[in-house]
């Protein structure tokens, strides 16, 4: 077995940071139930736009059409997630996003693609472990509808992000969450603001969602899919399902039974079936590639 070329590891290093970041963050979308879905956009979109401007030191203009389609996408994506999580949790909804890949496969049969098979059985036996993993759980029309419609949003981002990879990550970061405020803002006009911000624990939730769940995801998910060919890193990226299922059940205390974390690992297998077929594929080759 060849070894895997140092592009693909800053790939891993990426989707390993994917699965850390979700798993943290997205359960405290219900923990800080006294805010709207919206108005954790409006945090998360900003406080990230607001640290890759600085660190772009204000050069963030002629990022590319691609980038401002991102930018339209992502807050749709965010607002799916975090709606179907709100209506019927961290668990469910996660389980029906990991799905996404089936958008990118979708996509990748229309375009003329070749598949890797590896990532073809990765999915399955991810989508069976996730599918164990949240057997008897709970069913809402509305949160599987949200859930959906946040999957589909994903999909159609990972292909933008494959489109814009010669774009600098930090123009992305800054036009992709811009964008992600200023619809959770238009969205919460008529939602109460009137929160005790002298509260330095309810500040810190705040602030340590945003920045987990905001810039740390967001820069993990750029370094997977400059690195990684799309449909590999749309299947590798899911490998969040069981982190969140598991973060949810700590935090939330969701009850996982036997046959959950029998589903856990089966995802977790499926993950890494994926990683053993990437030390035999030539890595995605990145072009004018820049650090964050």
């Amino acid at each position: 077995m060849q070894r895997i070329q140092r592009n693909s590891w800053l790939g891993l290093l990426g989707v390993f940071g994917i699965w850390i970041t979700a798993g943290l963050a997205l359960p405290f979308v219900n923990i800080l139930k006294m805010f709207t879905p919206e108005q954790l956009m409006v945090f998360r979109g900003f406080l990230t736009a607001a640290l890759a401007l600085i660190i772009a030191k204000g050069r963030v203009s002629g990022a590319g059409r691609f980038t401002y389609w991102i930018a339209a996408v992502l807050p749709f994506a965010t607002l799916g997630l975090y709606e179907g999580i709100r209506h019927w949790g961290a668990g469910p909804t996660i389980i029906v996003v990991t799905a996404t890949p089936v958008v990118n496969f979708a996509i990748a049969k229309w375009q003329g693609r070749k598949l890797m098979a590896g990532a073809v059985e990765g999915l399955v036996l991810m989508l069976a472990g996730v599918f164990l993993a949240r057997l008897g759980g709970t069913f809402q029309w509305a949160g599987l509808l949200w859930s959906i419609f946040g999957m589909i949003m994903n999909g159609i981002l990972y292909e933008l992000f494959d489109l814009a990879a010669d774009v600098p990550t930090v123009k992305k970061c800054f036009w992709a969450c811009f964008g992600m405020g200023v619809l959770g803002l238009v969205l919460s006009l008529k939602s109460s603001w009137a929160f005790d911000w002298n509260d330095t624990r309810l500040s810190f939730l705040v602030l340590g969602f945003a920045f987990v769940g905001g810039f740390l995801y967001w820069v993990a998910n750029i370094l997977a899919f400059k690195h990684l060919r799309t449909e590999v890193a749309s299947v590798l990226a899911q490998g969040e399902t069981p982190a969140v299922i598991i973060m949810a059940s700590l935090l939330l205390s969701e009850p996982v039974r036997p046959i959950q974390w029998l589903g856990v690992a089966m995802a977790l297998v499926g993950a890494c079936l994926l990683i053993i077929k990437l030390a035999e594929k030539p890595p995605k080759q990145a072009e004018n590639a820049s650090a964050v």
